[in-house]
């Protein structure tokens, strides 16, 4: 029944693709991180900054791509959300990467259009160390003696703008101080992240914002040579339909994504020929995805989901310099990660304003929490006794479920069918796994009693029921529906850097992070700082952009004695 109604309506939804592609802006991407030097296993922090052309903040794409890359090809991927032309997120550098020198680079689906590495002026050299492997990437390093490394000079990096940092130059470890920010200038927007500095000495950064201004196209047209379209509002997820499938007559057939936990991730999409696409709003995290492809009824069909990353070439990077004299720091570091997971730093991490999905957050609803109820073993009897505006029925042969609802004056109440059914935000169309399903490992079940627009297709209304421990991934599904594990867009988070409990526990190498702090011009802002209990010198460094749109960076360093 479902088919049916969305069947015409895709035709009509793809018709202004083409004309969509062709008003595509031209943007560019700057990575700012919260350090430049990692032990593999470590957690990358990022901000970056989209802009156009001529340099102002891009309101265009909603998710931009990084890659970690060498001239052994790409060790991490990630993607990140854009929200008025700024990103954060973070990713983990693999346990397995060799030590070398790395070029981080971001793009947006708009930049792999174009020729001539347009991320490559927005890039930043990432210094990698495995402790616990011998593995190089290729022809990546230099050897130096102690005294010969122990005398190389640290990068230094230009400050520039109106952007003040404050604080005491000597501090007690596990002590609690305040940063003070001071803007002299035009309001600024930038990432603050907060590091211990010890003596390993990075690759000089190729560029900086300063550096990436003036590479921006201005008024000069970039070369194109693909036609990937532009993701305006987020993610846009292409798959290929392999093996044996149904090839259908030429016409438009329907497909659905959704999410396990979440049930405002959900897509309609078609397919053609072989071709499967959604036009997502970014699905954030690592998640469990379901995708139900009507054609895809032999069970030796699959779906094969598109890889969004280019795997661009590395460019010329810096040998990495290696040395006995890194022993102790590289010693440091490797307890610092191992420590990570008991001092548990996601917990101190802040969620920041993403791009919502509002499909069911802005609707009504009514929670049935079945706790609070006599429970029965099966569905048919939680909705007979419990929420009598549901009921299952059967409709040539096959479940489907209707719904009590009100006219607009609240005067008639007559039921409908043509309801969005969800387990655990997963869609439903073959209801027999709900019938089947165990009713005592449900907890709750939500009601949106009014009509629900997805793309171009009404519901008259919407019901999840929400299972104990996310039991939908184990239901019996149909032939045609494929679960599979989707790496989503990074949270945007802001690390704070709580003090941890145990002083002598606390080894953390970065204490604070925020990838997108505002200031006014004319204005201050104090920050709190929670220092470690081990002693060193930390570095402290702000980067962004003023108003303006000219470029700013400051940086200070303080001891922990």
């Amino acid at each position: 029944m479902m088919k049916k109604m969305i069947l015409p309506l895709l035709s009509l939804w793809a018709a202004g693709i083409p004309a969509f592609a062709q008003a595509a802006p031209i943007e560019r991407i700057y990575v700012s991180t919260d350090r430049d030097i990692y032990v593999a296993g470590d957690l990358v922090w990022c901000s970056l900054f989209c802009l156009t052309e001529n340099g102002r903040i891009s309101p265009f794409s909603a998710v931009a791509y990084l890659e970690l890359i060498s001239d052994d090809g790409t060790a991490a991927e990630a993607k990140t959300g854009l929200l008025e032309g700024r990103g954060a997120g973070a990713f983990r550098i693999p346990a397995s990467t060799p030590t070398g020198t790395y070029r981080l680079v971001a793009y947006t689906a708009q930049n792999t259009n174009e020729d001539n590495a347009p991320w490559l002026p927005g890039s930043r050299l990432l210094t990698v160390f495995n402790t616990t492997s011998t593995v190089r990437v290729k022809g990546g390093a230099d050897i130096l003696d102690a005294e010969a490394y122990e005398a190389l000079e640290r990068p230094e990096n230009a400050v520039c703008g109106d952007l003040q940092l404050s604080l005491p130059a000597r501090l007690k470890r596990g002590a609690s101080t305040f940063l003070t920010l001071r803007n002299n200038g035009a309001a600024a927007d930038f990432s603050l992240s907060v590091f211990h500095e010890d003596g390993l000495v990075p690759a000089a950064q190729e560029n900086t914002l300063a550096t990436f201004l003036e590479a921006l196209p201005g008024s000069a047209v970039p070369a194109v040579r693909t036609t990937r379209l532009p993701e305006y509002d987020g993610e846009i997820i292409t798959a290929t339909l392999r093996g044996d499938f149904e090839p259908g007559d030429g016409d438009p057939s329907v497909a659905t994504l959704s999410c396990a936990g979440s049930p405002s991730n959900l897509y309609i999409g078609r397919t053609v020929s072989d071709q499967v696409r959604f036009f997502t709003t970014n699905i954030y995290g690592d998640r469990e995805i379901v995708c139900e492809v009507s054609r895809l009824d032999l069970k030796d069909g699959y779906i094969d989901f598109e890889s969004p990353f280019i795997h661009p070439a590395a460019g010329t990077l810096p040998k990495l310099r290696l040395s006995p004299a890194l022993q102790g720091d590289l010693e440091a570091r490797k307890a610092a990660l191992y420590a990570e997971k008991a001092l548990r730093l996601d917990t101190l991490a802040s969620f920041l304003r993403h791009r919502e999905d509002l499909l069911l957050e802005s609707s009504a609803f009514v929670r049935y929490h079945l706790d609070d109820y006599n429970r029965f073993p099966t569905t048919r009897e939680v909705l007979t006794e419990i929420i009598p505006a549901l009921r299952f029925k059967k409709d040539h042969g096959k479940w489907i479920l209707q719904m009590v609802v009100q006219d607009a004056s609240d005067n008639r109440r007559f039921r409908v069918d043509n309801i969005l059914v969800m387990m655990d935000g997963v869609v439903l169309t073959d209801l027999q796994p709900l019938i089947d399903f165990d009713a005592m490992l449900l907890e709750d079940i939500d009601l949106y009693p009014q009509a629900v627009t997805c793309g171009m297709i009404v519901f008259n209304g919407v019901v999840n029921f929400i299972t104990k421990k996310n039991y939908v991934t184990a239901l019996p599904f149909p032939s045609n529906v494929r679960v599979t594990d989707f790496k989503g867009v990074s949270w945007p988070v802001a690390y704070t850097g709580e003090a941890p409990r145990g002083e002598g526990s606390d080894l953390r190498q970065v204490l604070y992070w925020h990838p997108a702090v505002k200031l006014e011009g004319g204005t201050e802002q104090r920050i709190s700082l929670h220092l470690p209990g081990y002693l060193g010198r930390f570095r402290i460094v702000a980067e962004g952009l003023a108003a303006d749109g000219t470029p700013l960076r400051a940086e200070t360093t303080f001891e922990v004695e």
